[in-house]
């Protein structure tokens, strides 16, 4: 078979693996920048290492991205390549996206500071407010309903679960007797099964989601996190879900904050902050953040400046 197209060569990717849809969403998502750049008529057989080479300067120099936002679509693209000289549809045996990853700058972790944290509690608090009391109706926000979107927040910011296992909870999923939730391996990033704790400020919110969820009609295999059984302004309700409104959310509360809130940062701050502790458990830092391993755990280990200063100044007082 004679395959040449990367829609042709997708479909067929696809077809062997057995991806996630966020997984091909992701491939589609790569290649659409890929075609952006190369012309959306390119064939599979008109790359060359040397278009690669052009693509990655144009990314990290012109564009401005990241080495690391690079590499990933250096993934993606070698996978589609792998699997086209597998299959025989490139008429070249060394894949161009060989070689070519740049290597990444490590930065500290993106993490929320407690002002940041305490100013984003208190704007999405008073948006709960304003609602209760009638004052925000009209058109469509992407911050509304505001206790549906705390309990989201809140849920992430406590127990440092990732966007994608959140969107995974299913209401059979949540243990309010034994106050556990159970993350799915279909939403985690290593496949892995385990659960999470629902700490005593949580629980009420988790608990007020699940019967409002139950009274609209919700049952035990289906998603918790879903906004259109609470959007006043939503015509259908949706079985699932997706990224966009999550996406949506935190684009507007970083709007409104000033600065940049995302999931991601509230793991990152949630872990960063397990580590700083004195009498710190590597390994139970490691089971609730769902780590492969230890090594990955112990990315988030701070020094303390303010020990490190005493120390520096207890040498130059020597």
């Amino acid at each position: 078979m004679k395959i040449n197209a990367f829609e042709d060569v997708l479909t067929d990717y696809f077809f062997s693996k057995a991806l996630r849809p966020a997984t091909e969403w992701s491939y589609r998502k790569v290649v659409k920048s890929f075609l952006g750049f190369a012309g959306s008529n390119i064939l599979l057989n008109d790359v060359d290492k040397k278009m690669v080479l052009t693509w990655r300067r144009s990314v990290i120099a012109d564009n401005t991205l990241s080495k690391r936002t690079w590499n990933n679509k250096v993934a993606h693209m070698r996978a589609i390549f792998n699997h086209a000289i597998a299959q025989g549809y490139f008429s070249y045996r060394e894949n161009p996206f060989n070689g070519v990853i740049a290597r990444p700058d490590v930065k500290r972790k993106r993490t929320l500071s407690d002002i940041q944290i305490k100013k984003i509690y208190l704007l999405m608090e008073q948006r709960e407010g304003d609602e209760y009391l009638g004052k925000l109706e009209g058109r469509r926000n992407a911050l509304k309903p505001a206790w549906f979107w705390l309990t989201a927040m809140d849920t992430l910011n406590r127990t440092g679960m990732r966007q994608n296992q959140l969107l995974h909870i299913r209401l059979i999923d949540v243990d309010l007797d034994n106050s556990w939730i159970n993350l799915r391996p279909e939403g985690s990033k290593n496949h892995k099964e385990h659960r999470v704790p629902i700490t005593a400020k949580l629980r009420p919110r988790i608990e007020y989601l699940f019967n409002k969820s139950v009274e609209r009609g919700a049952e035990m295999n289906d998603q918790l996190f879903n906004i259109s059984r609470f959007d006043g302004t939503r015509k259908v309700q949706s079985d699932n879900m997706d990224h966009p409104p999550l996406r949506a959310f935190f684009r507007r509360l970083s709007k409104e904050c000033g600065f940049t809130v995302s999931p991601h940062r509230f793991r990152h701050t949630l872990a960063t902050n397990l580590m700083a502790q004195p009498d710190r458990n590597i390994k139970m830092a490691q089971v609730l953040l769902g780590h492969s391993t230890p090594a990955v755990t112990l990315e988030y280990v701070e020094a303390d400046l303010n020990r490190v200063r005493m120390m520096l100044e207890d040498m130059e007082a020597a």
